[in-house]
């Protein structure tokens, strides 16, 4: 069985784009082949068919990743029926899904918490903590940032996921 993991920004066009990218790139450094894991990204608030920003897509190439043929994809209901795994950066995006499409409550989740609950335990519990900013507007380091930020979760969730 096919398993569908979607990870869900703003705009597809940074944070998710990059998520999709890295983890993508773990599935194949790890030689699970995409018969059994579907990665797809989109947005709560898409202009379809854009492309990643400059500073997404230099990031990316810095680690081996090539995202320069993504096209934003507005997040729709059938990509929301099909994901097993839904995986978004902010509460706004959680929030979002969960009012929209109710029938995902139990399949949507902050990425970073998702990440806990995949081993590393966190005595912190401020929400906001769980966030993965925005990087749209910053500089490119903010971008590395971010892009680290993502690698770290995804590392902490693939085997739970590959399982």
């Amino acid at each position: 069985m096919i398993k569908t993991i979607l990870f869900v920004c703003t705009g597809n066009t940074c944070r998710s784009a990059m998520a999709e990218g890295i983890f993508k790139k773990m599935l194949s450094e790890r030689k699970e082949d995409n018969k059994r894991f579907n990665i797809l990204s989109a947005g709560i608030s898409v202009i379809s068919g854009m492309s990643p920003t400059p500073e997404a897509i230099s990031v990316m190439f810095e680690q081996g990743i090539d995202i320069s043929q993504h096209k934003a994809l507005p997040l729709q209901e059938d990509l929301v029926k099909k994901a097993d795994l839904i995986l978004v950066m902010s509460n706004k995006h959680q929030d979002y899904i969960q009012i929209k499409f109710p029938f995902a409550q139990n399949k949507v989740f902050l990425i970073k918490k998702y990440a806990l609950k995949s081993g590393l335990k966190n005595i912190q519990n401020n929400i906001k903590n769980y966030e993965i900013v925005d990087p749209i507007g910053k500089p490119l380091d903010f971008y590395k940032t971010i892009a680290e930020e993502l690698k770290e979760n995804l590392k902490k969730i693939i085997d739970r996921i590959i399982e």
